[in-house]
């Protein structure tokens, strides 16, 4: 979001941000509590989810680095949309964005970049509600498992970024479903101890991820 502004503007909204750090699993934000400030990913990895009535949990993202979450909330002076809790050890950048910094076109560059920010939050998640749709859950866990190696094809090795209890939120899955999921991908090379996996053959993976469900 930040390299859509120009240079002054991003310098001074900077200068007036904030880092915070959170221990693992703290709250950073709460579903419909004021919302003051746009949030910033430094480092780590933060959980965005919903609670229903009932209490159940639906994990809606896990961000990583860069990404961004309550923009539209902290422009327009609301409440936070969803609660976030930190995954792990992470830092958050805390943007005020309340009083828009006095830099000329301040106000039309960050609006902007924060509807361009949120339109790409609705594009992902309508991404993710299609698989939910169209994709079993084995090939919902091969595509995350394709993009977190970034080959196309061979042997690949890797490290899930945070538990299966949480990867298997993020797919929109139990955790028996997720660990009936990496069974079914020992057929294609997949194995998995822990948080490590390796791939035999990336392609043969993406083969099976873009088969058409009947």
């Amino acid at each position: 979001m930040l390299d859509q502004l120009s240079t002054d503007v991003r310098v001074c909204l900077l200068s007036a941000a904030r880092t915070r750090k959170y221990d693992r699993g703290a709250t950073i934000c709460v579903q419909g509590d004021p919302c003051r400030t746009l949030k910033i990913v430094k480092s780590g990895w933060v959980k965005q989810y919903r609670l229903s009535p009932s209490g159940n949990e639906a994990i809606l993202a896990t961000l990583g680095r860069g990404q961004s979450f309550d923009e539209i909330a902290a422009l327009q002076g609301g409440t936070s949309p969803t609660s976030a809790q930190a995954v792990d050890g992470c830092e958050v950048i805390l943007i005020d964005l309340s009083t828009i910094c006095s830099c000329q076109n301040a106000r039309h560059e960050i609006t902007t970049a924060v509807l361009s920010a949120a339109s790409g939050h609705i594009n992902t998640m309508m991404d993710h509600i299609e698989q939910l749709k169209i994709k079993s859950g084995a090939q919902r866990l091969s595509e995350y498992l394709i993009d977190l190696s970034g080959c196309e094809g061979g042997f690949s090795e890797l490290v899930l970024p945070y538990e299966k209890v949480l990867l298997a939120g993020k797919l929109g899955m139990k955790p028996e479903s997720l660990s009936r999921a990496f069974g079914r991908l020992k057929t294609f090379g997949v194995a998995s101890s822990h948080r490590r996996v390796t791939i035999s053959d990336v392609s043969k993976l993406r083969a099976f991820a873009e088969t058409q469900m009947a």
